[in-house]
């Protein structure tokens, strides 16, 4: 994992939000390959092992469905980055199970972020793109993405956390087997997925004092 995408993951406890400290063993031109990420308020803490960061789910990354190959993952990264309205050079977006084989594509496309949840093998870091593996909360800040991505192996359980992750008027995909939360507007849906955009912030008008 490239050192600068540190500073958006947190501690998945629930409690006040305080970025990790990272203890380096091994770091290679600022790519880190292991270390050990302690949370400062409840002191739980979390590994980067191979590169990948490891917030309560497996040791090691699960093989995809299947082995995208490489024309797969280019069209993929462009389908997924106009579902999400990705335009924002310097925003930060996360791609989860087979939408995570775009990452490097739609990284490049539009100069983003890109954190890939669970992704399918052959998906590999770069200083645009983190690799996460998870069980439960997604273990970034709150707000901190203009989008995210999902396939049907995640749990509808996983939503709140998305929804709290992405910030307002951001758009989330979700896959038709999962129904989309209440508090969004749906934008389209077809048999295999919905795109869906999180409410904008309002601003309440106050009449001027005389």
């Amino acid at each position: 994992m490239f050192i600068e995408l540190l500073e958006l993951l947190r501690c998945t406890s629930d409690h006040a939000e305080s970025s990790l400290v990272a203890a380096f063993s091994k770091v290679t031109n600022r790519f880190i390959d292991e270390a050990t990420l302690g949370c400062p308020v409840c002191a739980r803490k979390f590994q980067i092992t191979n590169g990948v960061g490891q917030f309560g789910g497996e040791t090691a990354l699960k093989p995809g469905a299947r082995n995208w190959q490489l024309p797969e993952r280019e069209e993929l990264g462009t389908r997924i980055g106009a579902f999400l309205n990705a335009t924002e050079a310097g925003s930060t977006v996360l791609l989860g199970g087979v939408w995570a084989a775009g990452a490097q594509k739609l990284s490049e496309m539009v100069e983003l972020r890109v954190f890939a949840l669970n992704p399918p093998s052959g998906v590999t870091d770069s200083a645009t793109v983190g690799l996460l593996a998870v069980a439960g909360k997604i273990p970034l800040a709150a707000g901190s993405c203009a989008g995210a991505a999902l396939d049907d192996t995640f749990s509808p359980e996983l939503l709140p956390s998305i929804l709290r992750m992405v910030r307002a008027g951001g758009r989330v995909v979700g896959p038709a087997t999962i129904s989309p939360p209440a508090t969004v507007l749906v934008l389209a849906k077809d048999e295999s997925y919905w795109v869906a955009q999180k409410a904008p912030e309002v601003t309440p008008l106050r009449r001027a004092s005389r």
